[in-house]
């Protein structure tokens, strides 16, 4: 049974999901489980993240999927930011319990923060791709097999 987080509903006020606007995204696992140490697990939910660009529902820059919870940066299409969540959370529930995870999956909510310019947006990629190196499982960010690194980065 997932424990009650009483500062869960602090994580919406002000939310406010713009089309086209730039966000980043932090998702983490019920309890803080390791569960994404399994590359099966990890890719599943880099999958899903994959499909979610390819609707045009959020195109994802970068995203990060760390042993205990999963950092996204991209900009929100024709969509808001809670039916995203609901949507990539709900799937990879799914698809995780079918592999054999613990149920509940996900925390309820996530953290959100819109990007507000070039060097924000910067910055936060810059944190999401060093992710796996200040927490050392790699390091180097092109070692660390569950991340998508943005088009640009080198």
């Amino acid at each position: 049974m997932a424990v009650a987080q009483p500062h869960a509903r602090n994580l919406r006020k002000g939310r406010h999901s713009q089309p086209c606007q730039y966000y980043f995204l932090t998702v983490s696992v019920a309890g803080r489980r390791r569960i994404f140490t399994q590359r099966n697990h990890a890719v599943v939910v880099l999958d899903a993240m994959r499909w979610l660009s390819g609707t045009g529902r959020f195109f994802v820059d970068a995203a990060v999927v760390m042993p205990d919870h999963l950092h996204i940066a991209g900009q929100l299409g024709e969509s808001t930011l809670a039916k995203v969540m609901h949507t990539l959370k709900g799937y990879t529930a799914k698809c995780l319990a079918k592999a054999g995870v613990e149920t509940p999956v996900w925390q309820k909510g996530y953290y959100d923060h819109a990007l507000r310019d070039d060097e924000d947006y910067r910055i936060r990629i810059q944190y999401l791709i060093d992710n796996p190196i200040r927490t050392g499982l790699v390091k180097h960010a092109r070692e660390y097999p569950f991340v998508i690194l943005p088009s640009w980065w080198e």
